[in-house]
């Protein structure tokens, strides 16, 4: 199954993972990247933000990657 997320403003990258169901999609999206300018174990710097944010708690991303996501269809039945 596919899945998307989208980075929330002012990001708005996109990501897209292979996953068997939403927890691992979930983990899949935060270890790609999502929301990385506030992920405090994989910080990096978010080129459209203009200021650097505090880092949010791990679990605290996945529920945030786990309200956002969207599983694509593939077309397949």
């Amino acid at each position: 199954m596919t899945y998307a997320f989208v980075c929330p403003v002012p990001c708005s990258r996109e990501i897209r993972v292979e996953a068997k169901d939403n927890l691992d999609a979930i983990d899949k999206i935060v270890l790609a990247g999502a929301i990385s300018c506030r992920n405090g174990k994989n910080r990096c710097i978010c080129e459209k933000a203009k200021y650097r944010m505090p880092p949010i708690p791990e679990e605290q991303l996945k529920n945030i990657v786990g309200l956002c996501i969207r599983e694509e269809n593939d077309g397949s039945i």
